[in-house]
C-alpha cells in the first residue's frame, strides 16, 4: 500500500475534490483524543506518539491544535472512518460465508422486477456494519442485474437463452466476488444462462477458486490482458459490457478500446466512485463520438460500506456509486 503523502500535498487534493464535487460543513465540537500511541505519527506534521481521533481511531495529532487545523477535512470523513473499523472488526470476525449465504437466500426469494433499491432486498433490521458489508458483497451482481432490467436486455436474449457478459478493466474486487453471488443472476432471471467473462490487465486468469458445477446455468472466466474487441471470437459478442470502476479518464490505453467499442451496437456500462468522475468520463467519451444512453446518475445499488484512499487520511468512497450507460 504506497504511503500518505505529504500533508500539504493531502490538502490540495482535497481542495481539487471540494471545488469539483463541493460538501456542506460539519459544524461540531471536536472531539477529544485518545491516548498517545508510539507506533502513531502527527497527519500534520508528522510528530511520533500522536493521539488518535477518539470518534474513529482512524486519524492522529500531537495534539488538539493540528486536530484544529484538520477539521476542516477530517469532520466530513469522521464518521465514515468510525464505519469504516466498525467493517473491518466484523470482517475480522470471519463471518463472510455466513453473509454470502444470507445474500444468496435473499435473492433467491426475490424477483428482480421488484428490486428496485437495498430497502427491496434487506430488511430493515440488518443495520450497521453488517448491511454496509452486505452491500458491498452483492454491489457488482446487482449493479449488473439492475443494469440487464433496465436495457431490456434479458427480454431480448430470451429465444438465446443465453446472456454474454463481459467485465472489462476486471481486477482484484470483480475476482473476489463470490461465485454464489454471481450465480444468483441465474435466479433473478430464471430460464437464463449466463457466460460471464472478467477481462483485466492485473488479473488473475488461473481457475476460479469457486467453480461452478458443469452444469451451473452461469458461467464464469477470467482472462488477464487489456478489453479488446478480438477477445469477442473466443468469447462470443456480448449481450453486455460493464465496466466497474474503469478510470477511463485516468489511463490512456483506454483509447483503443473505446474508439472499438463506439458504434459496435453493443451497450456498456461504466460505474464511478464520484459524481465528478463520472461527469469527467462522460466528457470524454462524448468527445469521442460514444453515443450516451443514460446520463450518469447514483446507482441504488452502490455499496453503502465505504473505501478509504491509501495516499489521502480524510478521503473516502463508494463501489459503484455512479453509474452511466454508452453504446
Amino acid at each position: 500500500m504506497p504511503p500518505l503523502l505529504d500533508y500539504p500535498i493531502q490538502v490540495s487534493e482535497l481542495e481539487k475534490i471540494a471545488r469539483l464535487s463541493p460538501s456542506p460543513a460539519v459544524q461540531r465540537d471536536p472531539p477529544r483524543l485518545g491516548n498517545a500511541n508510539a507506533a502513531a505519527a502527527c497527519l500534520v506534521c508528522g510528530l511520533p506518539s500522536a493521539r488518535a481521533c477518539a470518534a474513529c481511531g482512524g486519524v492522529s495529532y500531537c495534539g488538539e491544535a493540528h486536530q484544529q487545523v484538520d477539521a476542516r477535512w477530517h469532520d466530513l470523513v469522521c464518521a465514515d472512518l468510525r464505519a469504516n473499523a466498525e467493517d473491518a472488526a466484523l470482517v475480522a470476525k470471519g463471518l463472510r460465508n455466513t453473509l454470502v449465504a444470507t445474500l444468496v437466500e435473499r435473492i433467491h426469494r426475490a424477483r428482480i422486477d421488484d428490486l428496485a433499491s437495498w430497502d427491496d432486498l434487506l430488511e430493515a433490521n440488518i443495520v450497521g456494519a453488517r448491511r454496509r458489508l452486505l452491500t458491498d458483497l452483492a454491489t457488482r451482481p446487482l449493479t449488473l442485474a439492475r443494469a440487464l432490467v433496465d436495457l431490456g436486455i434479458p427480454a431480448r436474449a430470451a429465444q438465446a437463452g443465453v446472456l454474454t457478459i463481459h467485465v472489462m478493466a476486471a481486477a482484484k474486487r470483480e475476482r473476489e466476488v463470490p461465485a454464489a453471488l454471481w450465480a444468483t443472476l441465474a435466479r433473478l432471471f430464471p430460464g437464463t444462462r449466463f457466460e460471464l467473462t472478467l477481462v483485466g490487465p492485473r488479473l488473475d486468469d488461473s481457475p476460479d477458486p469457486d467453480p461452478r458445477p458443469a452444469n451451473s446455468p452461469v458461467k464464469l472466466r477470467a482472462r488477464t490482458g487489456l478489453y479488446r474487441r478480438k477477445l469477442w471470437s473466443e468469447f462470443g459478442r456480448p449481450d453486455l459490457i460493464i465496466g466497474y470502476h474503469c478510470g477511463l479518464h485516468l489511463y490512456p490505453s483506454w483509447e483503443a478500446t473505446i474508439l472499438e467499442l463506439r458504434g459496435s451496437g453493443v451497450p456498456f456500462v461504466i460505474t464511478s466512485y464520484r459524481s465528478w468522475e463520472a461527469a469527467a468520463e462522460a466528457r470524454l467519451l462524448t468527445s469521442v463520438g460514444v453515443t450516451q444512453v443514460r446520463p450518469p446518475a447514483p446507482n441504488p445499488f452502490a455499496s453503502l460500506a465505504c473505501d478509504r484512499s491509501s495516499t489521502i487520511a480524510n478521503d473516502v468512497s463508494r463501489d459503484n456509486a455512479w453509474v452511466t450507460v454508452w453504446r
